[in-house]
């Protein structure tokens, strides 16, 4: 009976040092997925920061060019360093978004004479006739 309790007690100790790994195992696949979440949160928030910056930009652009038509020019240079600002702000967000695995999206179709938008199968511009 001594022996027979013995291999019991080694079986248990067996079955619990496997419980243990398997446990450790699980604890470090969730440590690694919680920190891959973290990662990408960051990005998000990142990606996000930056189209608040870009529409930031694109709101100072709008003011400059409004300004300029009710008579009150912006200086052109000023407003090169601006769009030169908002072009490096996407390019930043596009590098995040491809980072994230996100698509940007395909820039909607214009018409080449007058940059109207058109409708896919269309020949001509439905504004200035214009071949397709």
């Amino acid at each position: 009976m001594n022996e027979t309790l013995q291999e019991l007690l080694c079986a248990i100790q067996r079955t619990a040092g496997q419980v243990s790994d398997t446990a450790a195992d699980a604890a470090y696949g969730v440590g690694k997925r919680a920190e891959a979440l973290l990662s990408t949160a960051k990005l998000n928030i990142r990606a996000a920061e930056l189209k608040a910056q870009v529409n930031e930009q694109l709101k100072s652009v709008g003011e400059m060019i409004y300004a300029t038509h009710t008579g009150t020019p912006t200086d052109s240079d000023v407003l090169l360093g601006k769009l030169q600002e908002i072009d490096e702000l996407n390019a930043r967000l596009a590098e995040l978004n491809e980072l994230l695995g996100r698509q940007t999206e395909p820039a909607a179709p214009r018409c080449g004479s007058c940059g109207a938008p058109v409708r896919e199968g269309d020949l001509f511009c439905r504004e200035c006739g214009g071949k397709l």
